[in-house]
């Protein structure tokens, strides 16, 4: 199989910060926008339990607010602090992403993964990266300056195409 594009990328506390500003601008205000109405209807929900005087069920949903409330704020930052604790950002790993035809294969010392361009959900472009993105939450990071083969053209474009 020939080889299209290769790309070089070395993930760093500032590459990974700058993912995470692009993420919440991109996602920030769907995800708060579905937090306050779910917490809405909770609270509604709780309100009419009190009314009619089923306390066990408005204790039941006040408790599960708390915890989707806890979970949507919380949980982000740990998940946050924890990939800044991994290897890959603690020991600024290099990857190398190889482009083919038919997959991408991404490299680093240790490990090869190979999968399928039907798994890329989404693309985005900034001035400096771009993001592959499998799932709502995970990206790839390619630095556009980081291209060994290719060139970032025709890279926007075979990657539209995919």
């Amino acid at each position: 199989m020939k080889l299209l594009f290769k790309n070089k990328t070395k993930y760093t506390k500032e590459v990974y910060k700058t993912f995470l500003e692009f993420h919440n601008k991109k996602y920030g205000n769907s995800y708060h926008f579905y937090t306050a109405i779910i917490t809405l209807l909770l609270f509604f929900c709780f309100g009419m339990n009190l009314k009619f005087h089923n306390f066990a069920v408005a204790i039941s949903i006040f408790i599960a607010m708390i915890a989707f409330l806890y979970w949507r704020f919380f949980h982000p930052t740990h998940e946050i602090q924890k990939e800044l604790k991994t290897d890959k950002i603690q020991k600024e790993k290099e990857f190398q992403f190889r482009f083919f035809e038919k997959r991408i294969e991404i490299l680093d010392k240790t490990y090869t993964s190979k999968f399928n361009y039907f798994k890329i959900k989404h693309v985005y472009e900034t001035d400096k990266y771009f993001y592959l993105y499998i799932d709502k939450n995970h990206a790839f990071i390619l630095g556009k300056s980081n291209f060994t083969i290719g060139n970032i053209d025709d890279f926007r474009t075979f990657i539209k195409h995919k």
